[in-house]
This record gives structure tokens, sequence and C-alpha cells, in this order.
């Protein structure tokens, strides 16, 4: 009902579903659906025998005081929006029909209606607020590669109601159903997803009106509880159930998946509709997300749905309502028809009752009869059927009493019409028969349909038989100890078989007349089941099993919309079309054998249709319209002024190029990067290795070649002389600053450690550093010493002591003849009043006897702990860690670890290499490296920098131009870059940073094979995109195409190895194809050939490494928030709370999942507490370890001993059953907090980074995945400290501030005639000096007064200078609000995401990283790579994107290398249980994309056919096409993927994209262009080809070049409908919204006819490439369930009867292709040339989806077969220009609309290219309106974003 008043829409096309019967009662699976509003109206004169007048006057009342209850005013518009104006009638609903039928008493029944009434008023004005609230719903990728770790629930209600009215499915094909369910449930679990499925206990109500609903329901919750191991729940009532609340508290699932809609295809409301929507908002309001089950969508990788996130508005609305909402929940439970309201009042529950008694009996009859057990299927079909034959007979003895005490004056004709009980026989007879078919038929053989409906009477009884059905399988318990198969739960009935038995035995009874016409084997079986039923009904006369006979249309009718016969119609074959291509003979040439193909003088219309047509070769760029081949050593200047004729414009754009080179030098400068170089090239050692140059030996006699000659004695003695010059000065400087740094110190020990330490690391002399390092620590010891006396002990701060402990380490970590045994008594001395007895005499140790003398008193001021504890608990910071002392000369800065050498190995060998290390670890480093060495080698060497987004881009070029000086040659530059929207210097630099998208244009490019070949090393930054959801086949493809070696950088890849396998399989391809194209060695060969030859063998290695390392520099610690008292309190989060004792005894510990020091103390506890008796406690104790006792200095290494072994013992313990004991560490370990708070995150945001200053957690970086809320937490921030600024401003200080000003205006007045005098008198300087000094005075006076208070402000105003700062103000001043950003950035403040302005978010960037602003909110954008090291990481919130990639490269820029010793992250208000699964989660696996599109075939064929070097182009293809990463070592999807390669061809050929010579033609080149949106741009072709663009491009006037809008907007349509195709949920379909359209308008029936003209012909072609492949399909799968792996694999009938002969005549053909339970619906072969969406019906284990197949569905529809109407944002931005807009009409976030904008506009700016390009014609209407569009569309966006 409210559905309806909300603009919910139903979809065009409603599929065969459940819905209600003749009788109005129940739905029968086997009939048809008839329409619901008059089975209802008939449902309502069949009830009982009395009282129908009291009914009328009842019904009357309840829908007269609904209407009023609906337009009453609802108090409710303060937690929602205001409902439509529209009035909603409720008159028609079916709940209401249910208040009637059921026959309120009339003592009560005023109280009932006002409370049923208020209850429905609750749910219809739900309803209108889901609606809404799905407007809002963003469609995401679910699993969001959580692998084992994530969980979410699945509503089992939602999920059956989604199968049951699946489109594809038709009615009573129970087994079709549990297939589909089947498939849904395991491509989740293929895809590592965790998930459990619950059924609330009071769902059950909501179904009793149609019985095969609660049939199946019960059948499926049993079926998934033994055949399945996914995890059912039943134990809950409801969603108020308070155990309920509790599991979603203990868990707090990732979301909950529901159903928006009972019962898709009716247009009125449904008790059921209602459950689901108060389920909905009761999930909401516990901060619970949800996604409904409509319009979800699968791929190869993933699974896409609705998305809908808990707000702070649903936990207010559930707070306020829940009352009402659970009342209203309660009311639908009571409201449902008792069974489908199949009995009288009277009797249901005596007849319920007696059933449920009887059906217990027959239990223990089966059991007497078959003591060994028998299958689900037999029991369900005899109880049943014997079941409801007894209740037929109890009716029939009913009527029989009841028309006796009438007599015989009641008109018979009134009486409703009921089986006889034989005819109830013969029905029970045939439905045996039926089961006994379903256990022996093949289901090839069960391919039937049948579209007849049972008669009206028969149909009763069914349902009659079903509802005994629901009772046996509710009642299956009583059947324990009994051996009951549950296998075939899933097959209980089949509804066309059902009926074919029916019409053999109605029409040719001859075939079922006895046991021998049937076969022994189904005669014998059917008759043991019917005999069985005859024994369990012994007081109904069922008669014998045979004949299985009935009176002919006694039990079927035709169906309504039965259609007249259609000759048979044949598929579509397709001969190939021959054509000659070396690339197609080479790779596809086996197949060819295989399959027709049409001779060269067939008169095949495909043959003669075939266009000839302008051959196509790239010569411009996709959306620039530059040549894609221009000169190669053109000057910067040439290349971007090339167009400008005005001299004063060129000299402009040549200044504004200075400007941004010198800005990206500055920018450079920002990174820190200090290596810089100047490049020289040296021809001569281009191959060799600074670290493989060995010293040549020296030349001469050997026997003085130990005698040193006199210039060596000479510089040792410089050398020893510059030493001792150097220790003097080093003195002489510590002498001067002892003194000042022993004040310090005993001020603030904090300053004074510090300004040691930059002492000590400008100090080069060792014994000056030992004596300062002494000095110290004693003025460490001092401090205390003043503390102890000053402090009681429990109140200690440990701080001076770790300073005192970590100045002894830094002192005894030298070599031991540096250290004197004075200094090494004094170290003794100190360790012994920090109360180390045990580390003092290992001291002691090392010195005399003498000077132990004084060391053996007791410590006066111990710190309480034992040594080893002490360092654990508050040194793991600064343990020293394992680093390599030994210098490599191929690294200045710093000193390389192994793993980084390797990697340096690998460069210097030329070889390829995947890099898997954590963030901040250092692999960038031989990035730089790589760059440098090509740098070096030539001035021609190419290095390609591919990186995933253009953020990364601007950072690599600016750290290029800050590294490398190189002076080239001819206009070449060191540095360009080319992304989808710029480009610079691309052909003339050396070094190319750039996204993959653009490099694999270029490598495709047919005419830059000569550039391609001079790249010499490509790295692949962030390679994990290889597994993201948009654009991960590109990755694949430039893996697969480079000849030259790479390196792969990822911080995230969990299977290294498989992807080095693939890599390595590429890279063998490529050394044979090398191998191949050398010159065979002859006579003619010169020398210097076969030099070139070998030097290049040399050159390139083809190895591929994996170089992998661990273990992160610093170590990153957990917190999560915790509010209490009005401030913030961060809780340690152990990572080991994390883990569960299923998940240890599963997966096992994760091997990132580390330990930092006190948290290995911390678990040792844990342990030690919860089993006291544990043998290895002694062992295991810090004091007593082995790594750890007496040692004075613990390392990073001896730590992670410790904590391997603290793992082990934990996993040995689950292994050996210690189950209680490791549940109770983990909960010992667990953080005892609620996690979740009550008051805004953004009324507490300023609080929350306040908190973190006092803790010195500063600079920070707060994430959030919503870019509102990333400015609105900075806006904040920002008006927080203005808002505490104006506080503390007194009265007088403003007209002090003006006052100053003005005098400040008129002294700068006259200080500027100063410059004009030449000669000023004595008093006129007198004066200026005055002015001078009052203008200083002033001047500082009025800085004092703007300067910001400490605690106004969180920018380090140190960090950055006045020129600095105004360099980067004065390049941002034009930006929108720059003013605005400027005062956020003055007080340390920034905000970051990848829509904002450039220009500002490089301001902040730069910012950060020199540590003048401290706070960043930011997005995902930030965490790719992005240089911004701080403190601290805070995640502000839960999301749907926050999965275990994002946290870990998140995380990881806390705590970089050489900033912090150690990182935190914080979690703000993300719940605990996520907290729990992010850091367990493993990070995701990478794995192959189906590797072709038909845009990319053309493209490969284009290489092929153009390319310069034949051979190399053909390389390329082949290493595409053979080498993919998902046919890898998989022989069976490579055929699949070369019969789509052969099948793509002859599309493409059919379409006139390629001649017969595999030549790309005609408008090849504008499809190309365009294959980001492959089928739309073939679609668009035929527009163009067929002159529709040119029917709607009329000139406003005969010669004018311009277009109406009407036009322009019309196009903007097309395109939208073509380009920007973005689904909406189907209920928004009549939504009304405020600015926008939102929902995008068919496209013109002429383009519509043209679509489908399209379609049919892909169709035709990729039908046969779906038969093609059927072959490569598993079938021992196919015919099994996927889930549960029930297999239906059966032989043959073995016996050829006439009965068998009836039924094989009924089958559908043919079936070859599609899957056998699809064909239990009825679907066929032919279906495959006429269904644009066949994922439900094809073979599911060769992997294809609908995605593969080049067809643009006109209208999408969901799964229920409800249209999804597509998003109008792009039409919608073009009329009103606003990105805001569609932020809050659209449903779209503020970066999704940009982004989606901003591809629109590309894509027009792409087709105005080629267009202009491929027409000779530059007046052509359509070439003229698509500039214009171009222009009009790139203003607005223009305009929006600046």
């Amino acid at each position: 009902m409210a559905e309806e008043a909300s603009g919910t829409c139903d979809a065009e096309f409603e599929p065969l579903q459940h819905s209600r019967p003749a009788n109005g009662k129940h739905p029968d699976p086997f009939s048809t659906p008839r329409d619901e509003h008059s089975e209802e109206e008939e449902s309502d004169s069949e009830g009982e025998d009395t009282g129908a007048e009291i009914r009328s006057r009842r019904r009357s009342k309840l829908l007269n005081e609904a209407r009023d209850a609906a337009r009453a005013e609802m108090n409710l518009d303060q937690v929602a929006p205001e409902s439509s104006d529209e009035e909603l009638d409720i008159s028609q609903t079916g709940a209401e029909k249910s208040i009637v039928s059921k026959g309120v008493p009339s003592d009560k029944g005023d109280t009932a209606s006002v409370e049923e009434n208020e209850n429905l008023k609750y749910l219809r004005w739900l309803s209108q607020y889901l609606t809404r609230i799905f407007a809002r719903c963003q469609k995401v990728s679910l699993l969001r590669d959580f692998v084992e770790s994530e969980f979410f629930v699945i509503d089992g209600d939602s999920l059956m109601m989604t199968y049951i009215h699946e489109a594809t499915v038709d009615p009573g094909q129970n087994l079709h159903f549990f297939y589909l369910l089947e498939c849904f449930l395991f491509d989740l679990t293929q895809k590592k997803a965790k998930f459990v499925i619950i059924f609330f206990k009071d769902a059950e109500c909501i179904w009793k009106q149609y019985c095969s609903h609660l049939s199946i329901r019960t059948a499926l919750i049993l079926h998934l509880q033994h055949n399945t191991e996914v995890p059912v729940h039943t134990e809950f009532d409801n969603c108020f159930d308070p155990r309920w609340k509790k599991f979603l508290d203990d868990n707090h699932p990732y979301f909950v998946m529901v159903s928006d809609k009972a019962f898709p295809s009716n247009k009125r409301w449904h008790p059921g509709t209602g459950w689901f929507h108060v389920l909905m908002l009761h999930t909401l309001g516990n901060k619970i997300n949800i996604v409904l089950s409509s319009g979800m969508t699968q791929d190869l990788l993933r699974v896409y749905g609705y998305h809908m996130r808990s707000k702070p508005i649903n936990i207010s609305t559930l707070k306020q309502h829940g009352a009402e909402f659970k009342s209203a929940q309660q009311q639908l439970v009571k409201l449902a028809p008792f069974y489908g309201g199949m009995f009288c009042a009277a009797e249901e529950e005596e007849l319920m009752k007696r059933k449920l008694s009887g059906i217990l009996r027959s239990y223990s009859q089966l059991k007497r009869l078959g003591p060994k057990g028998s299958d689900i299927s037999r029991i369900v079909c005899v109880v049943s059927c014997s079941a409801a034959l007894k209740v037929c007979g109890y009716k029939m003895a009913a009527v029989e009493t009841t028309a006796e005490r009438r007599g015989t004056t009641e008109n018979k004709e009134d009486e409703p019409e009921e089986l006889t009980i034989q005819g109830a026989a013969d029905v029970c007879r045939m439905y045996c028969l039926h089961v006994t078919l379903l256990r022996n038929l093949p289901l090839s053989q069960r391919a039937l349909k049948n579209n007849s409906r049972w008669t009206k009477p028969v149909n009763q009884f069914l349902m009659l038989r079903q509802m005994m059905e629901f009772l046996v399988l509710k009642n299956l318990g009583a059947a324990d100890g009994w051996n009951v198969d549950m296998t075939y739960l899933s097959d209980l009935s089949d509804g066309h078989l059902f009926k074919s038995v029916a019409k053999i035995c109605s029409e040719m009874p001859s075939c079922t007349e006895s046991e021998r016409q049937l076969g022994n084997e189904i005669g014998g079986e059917y008759r043991h089941i019917w005999e069985t039923v005859a024994k369990l009904a012994p007081e109904v006369n069922v008669g014998p099993a045979f004949p299985v006979t009935c009176p002919s249309g006694a039990l079927l009718q035709p169906a309504d919309n039965a259609e007249p016969g259609n000759p048979e119609q044949n598929i579509p074959s397709i001969g190939l079309i021959p054509m000659t291509s070396t690339l197609a003979e080479e790779y596809v040439g086996d197949l060819l054998e295989q399959l027709p193909q049409l001779g060269s003088c067939s008169e095949d219309p495909a043959l003669t249709s075939l266009l000839k047509l302008k051959k196509f070769d790239e010569d411009f760029n996709f959306h620039s319209g530059r040549p894609i081949a221009e000169a190669h050593y053109e000057t910067p200047m040439e290349i971007s002024t090339a167009s400008v004729k005005d001299p004063k414009e060129r000299k402009r754009m040549l200044r504004q190029q200075q400007k941004l080179l010198a800005f990206v030098r500055l920018y450079g400068e920002s990174l820190k990067e200090n290596a810089a170089v100047t490049i020289v090239t040296n021809q001569t050692d281009v191959a060799k290795s600074p670290s493989k140059q060995q010293p040549s030996p020296r030349k001469g006699n050997s026997k003085k070649s130990g005698k040193k000659k006199r210039a060596e004695l000479i510089i040792e003695a410089q050398e020893k002389k510059r030493k001792e010059e150097e220790e003097r000065k080093a003195k002489e400087l510590w002498s001067s600053l002892q003194e000042p740094i022993r004040k310090q110190m005993s001020q603030d020990i904090d300053k004074g450690i510090k300004a040691l330490d930059r002492f000590l690391q400008n100090c080069r002399n060792e014994c000056v550093k030992v004596t300062a390092e002494l000095e110290g620590i004693k003025y460490c010891l001092k401090a205390w010493v003043q503390h102890c006396r000053s402090t009681a002990e429990p109140s200690r701060d440990m701080k001076i002591a770790v300073l005192l402990m970590r100045k002894i380490h830094s002192v005894l970590n030298r070599r031991e003849d540096q250290l004197s045994p004075k200094t090494l008594t004094e170290v003794a001395h100190y360790l012994r009043e920090l109360g180390f007895l045990n580390l003092r005499d290992s001291v002691m140790k090392m010195i005399d006897a003498d000077q132990k003398r004084g060391l053996m008193k007791d410590p006066e001021f111990p710190v309480g702990l034992g040594a080893a504890r002490f360092q654990l608990q508050y040194m793991g910071p600064f343990l020293f860690r394992e680093e390599r002392n030994d210098p490599d000369p191929r690294v200045q800065n710093f000193i390389p670890d192994t793993w980084q050498r390797e990697l340096l190995d690998a460069v210097d060998n030329n070889e390829s290499a995947v890099v898997v290390a954590p963030t901040s670890s250092g692999k960038t480093y031989a990035s730089y490296y790589c760059m440098e060495k090509v740098l070096r080698s030539s001035d021609s060497g190419i290095v390609v920098y591919v990186a995933p987004n253009n953020a990364l881009i601007n950072q690599v070029v600016a750290t290029v131009y800050a590294r490398f000086t190189k002076s080239l040659p001819g206009g070449m530059v060191t540095c360009g870059y080319l992304t989808r929207d710029y480009q610079s210097n691309v052909h003339n630099c050396q070094v190319l940073v750039t996204v993959p998208r653009s490099l694999e244009i270029l490598l495709l490019s047919p005419h830059q094979q000569d550039w391609a070949k001079r790249i010499k090393y490509v790295i692949f930054d962030e390679v994990h995109c290889l597994g993201g959801e948009i654009g991960a086949e590109v990755w694949e493809h430039l893996l697969a195409i480079i000849r030259c070696p790479f390196l792969a950088l990822s911080a995230t890849i969990s299977n290294p190895e498989e992807l080095t396998q693939w890599l390595q399989s590429v890279k063998t391809y490529w050394e044979r194809v090398e191998s191949s194209s050398e010159e065979p060695p002859s006579s003619n060969t010169s020398q210097k050939s076969k030099r070139k030859q070998q030097a290049r063998r040399e050159e390139q290695s083809f190895k591929v490494r994996l170089v992998s390392y661990g273990e992160r520099y610093n170590d990153l610690e957990n917190f999560v928030c915790d509010f209490e008292d009005n401030e913030y309190k961060f809780i340690p989060y152990h990572p080991c709370a994390a883990l569960t004792v299923h998940h240890i005894k599963n997966y096992g510990i994760p091997s990132d999942l580390a330990l930092s020091p006190p948290e290995c103390l911390r678990l040792y506890d844990a342990m030690v507490q919860v089993s006291p008796g544990w043998p290895r406690a002694q062992e295991l104790e810090p004091e007593e370890y082995q790594s750890f006792k007496n040692r004075v200095i613990i390392r990073k290494r001896d730590v992670r001993e410790y904590e391997a072994e603290l793992k082990k013992e934990l996993v040995g313990w689950v292994k050996a059953g210690r189950k209680k004991e490791v549940e109770d560490v983990l909960l010992w370990l667990k953080p005892q907090l609620e996690g979740i708070f009550e008051k805004d995150q953004m009324e507490n945001f300023p609080l929350l980074v306040e908190t973190l200053q006092k803790m010195n957690g500063l600079p920070a970086l707060f994430f959030t995945f919503n870019i509102i809320r990333v400015e609105d937490f900075a806006d904040e921030l920002l008006k927080h400290l203005m808002e505490k600024l104006e506080s503390k401003i007194k009265p007088g200080d403003e007209k002090a501030r003006l006052q100053i000003e003005s005098r400040l205006q008129k002294l700068a007045k006259y200080l500027e005639k100063e410059e004009s005098m030449t000669n000023p008198t004595s008093n006129q300087s007198e004066q200026l000096a005055e002015y001078r000094t009052e203008h200083d005075m002033l001047r500082t006076k009025y800085q004092q007064l703007h300067t910001l208070p400490p605690d106004c402000t969180f920018a380090q105003t140190s960090a950055a200078d006045e020129k600095f700062l105004e360099t980067i103000f004065h390049r941002m001043h034009r930006s929108p609000n720059s003013g605005h950003y400027r005062e956020m950035l003055l007080r340390g403040i920034g905000h970051h995401h990848g829509s904002m302005n450039n220009k500002i978010r490089q301001a902040v960037e730069m910012l950060f990283r020199c540590g003048f602003v401290k706070v960043v909110s930011a997005t995902s954008t930030l965490a790719l790579g992005i240089n911004m090291p701080c403190k601290t990481v805070v995640f502000l919130h839960d999301s749907v994107h926050l999965d275990s990639l994002n946290y870990r490269q998140m995380s990881g820029r806390a705590g970089r290398r050489g900033m912090d010793n150690l990182g935190k992250v914080i979690f703000f208000d993300v719940p605990l249980p996520k907290v729990q699964r992010l850091i367990k989660a493993n990070v995701p696996q990478l794995k192959g994309q189906f590797p072709l599109t038909i845009s990319f075939v053309l493209r490969l064929m284009l290489l092929a056919a153009k390319a310069d070097d034949k051979a190399d182009a053909k390389a390329k293809a082949l290493s595409v096409l053979q080498y993919s990463m998902m046919t890898f070592n998989q022989p069976k999807k490579q055929d699949i993927v070369k019969f789509y390669f052969l099948f793509s061809l002859q599309f493409l050929l059919r379409e006139g994209f390629l001649n017969r010579e595999g030549q790309p033609q005609g408008f090849a080149g504008l499809v190309m262009h365009e294959h980001y949106h492959e089928p739309a741009n073939f679609v668009f072709i035929r527009f163009l080809v067929q002159g529709l663009l040119h029917k709607v491009c009329q000139r406003v006037e005969p010669h004018s070049k311009t277009f109406s809008e009407d036009v322009m907007e019309t196009l903007v349509l097309i395109l939208a409908n073509l380009f920007g195709r973005r689904y909406l949920l189907p209920c928004l379909a009549e939504q009304k919204f405020e600015q926008s359209k939102v929902i995008l308008d068919d496209l013109p029936d002429e383009f519509a006819a043209c679509v489908h003209e399209y379609n049919t012909n892909a169709l035709q072609v990729f039908g046969n490439f779906l038969l093609s492949i059927s072959k490569q399909a598993n079938l021992e799968e196919e015919l099994q369930l996927p889930l549960s792996g029930t297999s239906f694999m059966r032989p043959q009938l073995p016996e050829a009867t006439d009965f068998a002969s009836e039924l094989s005549k009924a089958l559908s053909s043919p079936t070859t292709a599609v899957s056998p339970f699809a064909c239990l619906s009825g679907h066929t072969d032919l279906e495959l040339f006429h269904c644009c969406d066949v994922d439900s019906i094809i073979f599911r284990t060769l992997g294809i989806h609908i995605n593969n197949i080049p067809v643009l569905r006109l209208k999408c529809f969901d799964r229920q077969g409800r249209r999804m109407p597509l998003n109008a944002y792009a039409l919608d931005f073009y009329k009103h220009g606003s990105l805001s807009t569609l932020y809050l009409d659209n449903g779209l976030s503020r970066g999704e609309a940009f982004y989606l904008v901003k591809d629109f506009s590309l894509v027009i700016a792409a087709i105005s290219t080629s267009l202009t390009d491929l027409c000779d014609n530059e007046n052509d209407p359509v070439v003229l309106a698509f500039q214009q569009l171009h222009r009009s569309y790139s203003s607005k966006l223009g305009q929006e974003y600046s």
C-alpha cells in the first residue's frame, strides 16, 4: 500500500511465480497464476456458511477506519522526511483482507481495529521512509576481499522470496529454485565469504496463507542444515528478540541482506513486505548496514549489491518508535491467515491437532514398515498423501453430515466443488508415480514444459497435500532414531513432470494400466509407495496401485495465456566467414577445422552484406585529438605551443610552464629527497654495475707490493692529522655545549635529550660521543633520582628511566675497544641504580676486581621491574633492529638491508622482480635506482613508472625532478607524464610516469613500436591493483605485453608465489620469442651484427625473482576509543584479542599479525594467568628466557624469536584440545569497553584531536570514506578553534588592531618618500628614523595581535618559513574557497580527497610533509602510495569500503621509517567485531580476470595489421591471448578464450569493423576510443551508420553551425542511455525528486529498434559461441547442486516402455548448452539466441557471464523481474550543472558524482575527436553538434570544478 503511494513501480515484465489459486485461499505451485484481486474477491464469498452480513458490515467499518487513520497527521516529522501529499489508499491491502477473513469478534472489534489501524499506519510510514532511504543506496562490491574473516548475515526468508520469484524459475520447479539459490551461496563461499543465514520463527506465520512457501521454507532450512556446511540459525523469534540483539552486539555483522518486497509482481502491500521493512529499520537502528537482495549481480571475482549505511537518524528513529514497530510486527503475525484460511475457524484448530497427531502416528507406522530407514522424498510423499486423503475423507463426511442436517432444500450449486475420495486417490496415485520418477529419471528426461492448469477441485486438494507436506517436514524430529536420508530434500516435487504424468494418465491410460507398462523398476517402486500410503490411511478406501488413470480433462485445463502451437524453431547456425589473418591462423587455427565455414563463393547474406569501408589507421590521441605519433625530439615549448601563433600567447604559455616546473621542484623538495644527483651518461659502462666492478690487479713486481709508497705515507699522515683536528674541534664544541645542555636537561629532560641527540648526530668523533653520552646518562640519573624523591612509587613516570636505559644501550652498542674499564664501571653503576643487578653483574664480568668496589650496594630508587620485563614493557620502540653495517657502494644515503640488496642485484642483472614488503620499508628506492641506472646508461633508454592514480603520478614526477638532473640533447627532458586527462613530454623523456590505461594505448599503438623498444624497465607500483574492481585487466595486459624487465611493487599480496610463477611463464614465452627472432648465423653476418646480438642476449634476463620481506621496521599498536566523563581514552587492543579458537584451529595465526614487545609480554602474562601450571611458564618467563636472561641489550630479533615461541605454544594448546584455556586467554586480552558512542562524531571530533595533541599523537591522519565527512570534520575543527579564539579576544583588541593598521599605512607612505629623497636633510633623516622605528615597533605589535594562541592552532609554525607559505598560498589563491582553505591550513588543519582542487590538495600534502599541518582528514586516495608520514592513523567510522586491503594501506601511514619509533592506529567509531576482523583478516589473493573484450580484440587486430614491425606485433598479441592469468595452468579455460577470440572476430566482421583480411576499417577507431564502454561503443556506431544521429542533429538555421538546446539534450539522453548506465533500485521508478529528473527516459523508438536489431545480431554470433564452448563444461559438476554436492547423475531408463516413450515426446529440445537444472523450467538452447541475460541458464562451470557478451539491455530487470531504471545523472548535470544536486537527488556521493560526470565528459570528447578525424566534411551536422556538445559539457564541468 505505502509503496504505491511512494512511487513504487513494478516491472513491465512479470515472470511466472507463485500466486493465489482459483479458490482464493492458497497459491498452488503447479498452476498458472491468476489475477490476485479477483481471487481475493472470490475468497470473500467462500468463507463460513453463516454471518455474511456481519462480516460485510465489519469489513466496511474497518476499511473506513483505516482510511481515516491514513489521512490523520503522523507525528513522525522529526525522524523522517514528510510523507507524500497524495492520498494513500489502503482499502485493497492484503493485510485488511486478512483482518476481515479472521472475523474479529464484535465485542472486541472496535479496540482491535484501532490497534490494527495504528500498526498499519506505522508500517505504511515505514515503507515511505525506507523508499526515501533507498535513493541513497550505493552499489558496491560486497565482499571487499576479507577472505575468511569477514562476516555477514543473510535473512533466510528474503533469500527464499528472491529465488522463488526468480524470473527464470517456473512455479513448482523446486529443484531449479534450490539450484539457483545454491549457486548464489556457492559463489559466496568460493569468494571466501563468511556468512550465516537467519530464519526467524515468527516469519513462518507470514507465509501461512501460502502453503507452497511454507513447504519450501521448511525444506530449505532442513536442506541447509543437513546437506551443507552453511551455519543456519532458527532460534530467534523475531528481530526484537533479546537474543537477536545480543547476537548483533557480539558479532556486529558486516551487513544484513534483506529483500525490499515480498511479492515483487504485486503492486499491493503484503504483510511479508512489512516484515522485511521492520527488519530493515531494526538492523539500521542497531548500527548494522543492510544490503538489498534486489539488483545483486556477480562476475568472476566479485559480488555487487545495493548497500545502505546505518545513519544516526536510523538509530534515533528506532530508539523513539521501536515499541510501535515491535507492536506492528506482532500484529502482522496475528493477522496472518491460518494456512490460507483453508478451514473454517470453528474446525481449524481441532483439525490441525488431529493432523499433527496423525502424522506422528504415521512416522511410528513407517518405522515398523521400514526399520532400516528411507529416503526423505518417499517419506514426505507417503505421509502427506495419506494425511491429505484422511482430511479429504473427514471433510467429505462433514459435508454429508451437514447436508443431512439441513435437508435437501439447500441449493447445491452454491456449494464449493470438491474432489471425491476416488478423485483424490487418483491424484495421489499420479503424485506417487511422479515422485518415483524423480528418483529414477535423469535430469535430461525431465526437461519438460507444461503450462496447463489444474482444475479448481484438484488445485484445492493439492493445496491440502502441500499443507500436509509442510507439517510432515515441520515435525520431522519425530523420526529421530530412524535412518532418514535427507539428501534429496531439494527435489520433493516437480511441477512440470507431475502435470506431464497427469496428462499421459488422462489421455493415454493404456500406458499406466499395470506395472509392466511402467517397467519393472519404476512400476515396482511406485507400487511399494502406494501400498504404504494405503497402510497409513486404512480408514480411507484408496484402492489398488493400478491402474494409474483418471477421466480426461478432469484434472488439467489449458493455460489462460496458451498460445497456438508455433512451428518448431531451429537453432540459428552461422558459418564462419573466412578471413586471412596471420594472428588468427596461428592462435585459433586448430579450432577452424572444427567449425563450419562459408565458402568464398557462398551467397549467404553474411558474406554478401559485408561492408567495404575505408581502412582505419590510428593517428590521433583518444581524448585530446593531438597526433599520437609526435616527433620524438620536439622541445617542450614546441610540443605545447605548436598550434599557438600569437607570440604573446606563446610567451604566456612558456611562462606558465616555467612556473609549473618551478613548483614541481618545490613539491619534490617537500618529499625530502636528499639524494639529488647529476646524471652523466656513461656509454662505455652501460652493462656494468658499481657493485660488480672489481679493482684491477696492480702491475709490476709483486715483491714490492707490500711496501708503501711515499705518497701513501703522506696521505696516511694527513688523515691522522685530520682526525686529531676533528677530535680537538669536537671536544671544544662539546665543552661549549655541555653546560647549556646540562641546564636544559635540569629544566626539561626531553628538550635536553633532544639537544644532546642533535650534537651526537653531527659529531663524527666516537670518543667524544661516548663522553657526551656518559654525561647524558649522568644527567638522566640525576633526573630519575629527583623524580623518585618527589613522586611515590606507584605513580612514577618511567619516561626518565627509559631515557637513561636508552643512553646505556647506545654506549654499550659500540665496539668493545671504545669502552674503557672506567666507562664500563660507570655503566654498571647506573644499571645498579635502576635495580638491574643481574645486568650489573653482566657488565662487571668485563672489568677488573679493583673497579668492582662500590658497585655491590643496594639500589636506592629501582624501577621495580626485572630488566627483561622493563625493556619489553617500556623500551619496545627503541630496541635495536638488525641492520647491516657494511655500506653498499650503490647506495649513498643509507645502508640497505639484505632484501634491498637482492632487489638492487636484480636491477643490475636486468632481471624482473615481484617485490612484496610492508609500507615504509624502503622498496620504492629500487625504482629510483633503476631510473638512475637507465639514465646513466644512455640518452635514449626509457623507464616507465606505472601508478594507479593521478595523485601518485604527481608525486613521482616531482620526486624524479628532485632526484635527477641531466643535460639531454635535442629537446629531450628527464621526465614526462601521461594520463587520460593530461600529457607532457611523452615521447621525448627518459622517465615516463603514467597510468595503466594510457600505457596500454601506447604499447598497442601500431606506430609506437620504435618508442616501445626503447623501454628498458617498467615499474609497476601498487601492483595489487591487478585484483581491483576497475581496470584490473589492463594491469594484466601490460605485464604480459612488455618485453623488457619489470619491477612489480606492493605491500598487500597474499599469493606472491602464484603471481611470480605466472609472470615467469610470460617471461619464458618472451625468451622463446627473442631466441626465434635472432638472425641465424651465416658466413655473411658481420662481426658487428654478431656482437650486437650477443650484447642483447647478455643485457636482458628473463628471470623473475620474488623478493619478499614481511617485517615492518616500526611496530604498530592498535587502540580503540572509549568515551567516559566527557573525555576520550585510548584502550590498547591486543592483536591476539582478534583471534578465535576456530580461526587458530582452521587457519593458524596470520603471518602478518605481529606483536610489539609489550604485547608479547601481555600475551605471556595472560597465558600464565589462565594456566598457572603451564609446563613452559618458567622457561618463557622473560627474566629466564634464554635470549633475554642477563642481557643488557635485548634486540628486536630476540623479541621476534620470543613472539614466535609464544604463538607456537598458543597454537599447541589449540591442537592439544585446551580450547577453554585458549578462549580464556583471548578473553583476558580483549579490551573492556563498549566501543560505541551515543554522541555525534562531528561534535566530538575537536575533543578527539585535542586529546591526541596532549598525548603527543600529532601529526595524525583521520580516515573516512565519505567526502562530505572528510570536509565536515575539517570544517568542524576549524570552527572549534575560531570559536575558542573569539572567546580569548579582549574587548579593545579589535579597536587597537584597526588603529595600528591605519597608523602602519600612514607610516608606509612616509617611508616610501625615503626612496625618492636624494640628499635628505638632517631633520628629514631623523624624522625618517623615528618613522622607521615606530613602524618596526607597530609591526611587531601587530604580529603579536595576529599570532594565534597555542591552544587555538595545531600548526607548527617553526616548520615552514613565510616565503614557503607565501609560495604555496599564492599558487592556490585563485582556486575556489582559497580563503577558507588558507585559514584552515594556517591553523594546521587540512583535508584530502581525489575530487578536490589539485592545487589545494598539493598544498595540504606539502605542508603536512614539512610538519606545519598536523591534522588531515582524508579518504582512501591518500593511502595509495602518497608520501604523508604521520605518528597516528585514526579510522573515524565503519564503512563497506573499510576492508583488509584499505586497512593495511591506511595503517601503513603510521610510524614511517626514520620518522617515528612506533606507529599508532586508533579506531574511533568502529565496532569491536569489525576491528577484530580487520586485524586478523588476510590480504586478498590476486586472481585473473577474463582477459578479452571485443574492443580489445579489435585493438589487437589493429596492432597486427598496421604495425611497422609485424613480428613484434604478433608476439605482443599472442602474449596476451596465450598467457592470461585466468588461464594459467588451466587448458580448458584457454580453449574458452580461443573460442571467444574466434567469435569476436566473426562479430567484428559482420558489424563491419574488420575486413576479410583482418584489417580494421570504417568506424573501428571510434569503437577503440570508447573501449571503456563496451558494448555501448558498438551500438553508437549503429546509430551513426543508420543515420539516426543525423535525424536528431537538425540546425537552428540551414547554414548555421549551432544547434538548439533541445538537440543537445536529446544527444545527452542518447549518450546517457549508452555510456552512463548506472542502475537504480526498482522501487525508485516513480519517486519524486526536487531538482533532478533522476530517472532516465528510454531511448527514442527508432533508436530502441536499432538496439534491438544490434542485440539480435550479437546474440546470433555469441549464441553459437556458447554452444561451441559447452563441450568445455564439467558435466559431472553440472549435474550436482553446487553447494551441497547433491548429484543427479543417473543412467537412462533401462527399459523402453510405452510410458517412457510418451514422456520423452514431451521433452524440450535442444538442451545441450544450458544447465540441466534450468531445463527443468523449460529453458532450451534457443534462449541463448534470444535472451539478453543468460547467466542463470548457461553451464556454471564455464565461467562466462553476460558481461562477456556484447549485448545492450534496453531494460534491465532484477532477479524477480522488476525493472531497474537508469540514473539520469549525466542528463541532469547537463541541465543544472551542479554536482551537489547530483549528491542530493541522484544518490551519488560527491566523489562518485565528480568521476562519473568527468568520465562522461571524456566520452563526449573522444567521440568529437574521432568524428572530426573520420569525417571529410567539416560541416557535417553530427560533427558540429558533438563539437558544440563537447564545448558545452566541458564548460559546465570546468565551472563546477573550478
